[in-house]
């Protein structure tokens, strides 16, 4: 595997960039994979590395970059700084982001592309987790022409009262969808997912919704307390089928 970091300009910064590829081929299809609030990390990184190996270009940029250049957060599990590290989280950092800003990295990152050797050109596959969730819900939103598909892993801030919340955005969205939640999920109970559910089945774009029984958020990563290697494995098989679909 072939990974580096590097910055991509943006009106309020350098945006930070993880990327990785395989060792040969290419130019590739690209993933943009939206990180979690605790930040860039060994953990989502093994995630941009699994679906490389499957013949992708993937790029993690950090989305805090406008605040601090390198964040990782501490224990939010069973850890005695559990509720500081998460508090810290919560309101110093994920404040200070929204949906518009990250749409506003994704339309940067995609104008970078083309110049981009390894990125091969045509529509790019989104991925996000937790937070961003609702982030590559309105990336979609708004780059319908350039976004050919998207998953959402225990998406939260799906379903708000605010103004720019993702379901209202729907109406927007031409890229197939993905949505899996957590069986146990505080963040997202079940009675939002079926309220989200029903709200997709009159959207105008294809999508499934799933719920991972007998899991919990964050059943993905290997970092945060809740791994359900079973889930973790379907989550690959479903998001690589999309992108297979989609992307090449």
């Amino acid at each position: 595997m072939i990974e580096r970091t590097f910055d991509i300009p943006t009106p309020d910064g350098a945006m930070n960039t993880y990327s990785v590829r395989p060792d040969d081929g290419g130019p590739l299809p690209v993933v943009l994979m939206l990180m979690d609030a605790p930040g860039v990390r060994e953990g989502l990184r093994e995630i941009c590395r699994r679906i490389s190996q499957s013949g992708y270009y993937v790029l993690l940029p950090n989305l805090y970059y406008r605040t601090i250049r390198d964040f990782v957060c501490g224990p939010t599990k069973d850890h005695p700084d559990a509720e500081a590290n998460r508090t810290r989280m919560l309101f110093g950092f994920l404040e200070s982001i929204s949906n518009a800003k990250v749409v506003a990295d994704t339309g940067v990152i995609l104008d970078r592309l083309p110049s981009m050797p390894d990125a091969k050109p045509g529509k790019i596959g989104l991925v996000g987790y937790c937070m961003s969730g609702a982030f590559v819900t309105a990336a979609a939103a708004s780059h319908p022409d350039r976004v050919a598909c998207f998953a959402s892993y225990y998406g939260t801030r799906l379903l708000t009262d605010k103004s720019d919340s993702p379901h209202l955005m729907l109406s927007g969205i031409t890229a197939e969808g993905y949505y899996s939640f957590a069986e146990h999920d505080a963040y997202v109970p079940l009675s939002d997912v079926a309220k989200f559910e029903k709200l997709l089945a009159s959207a105008p774009f294809p999508s499934r919704v799933e719920t991972e029984m007998g899991t919990h958020h964050g059943y993905a990563f290997s970092d945060r307390g809740n791994l359900h290697e079973a889930a973790r494995e379907k989550h690959y098989e479903r998001m690589l089928a999309l992108y297979r679909r989609h992307i090449g």
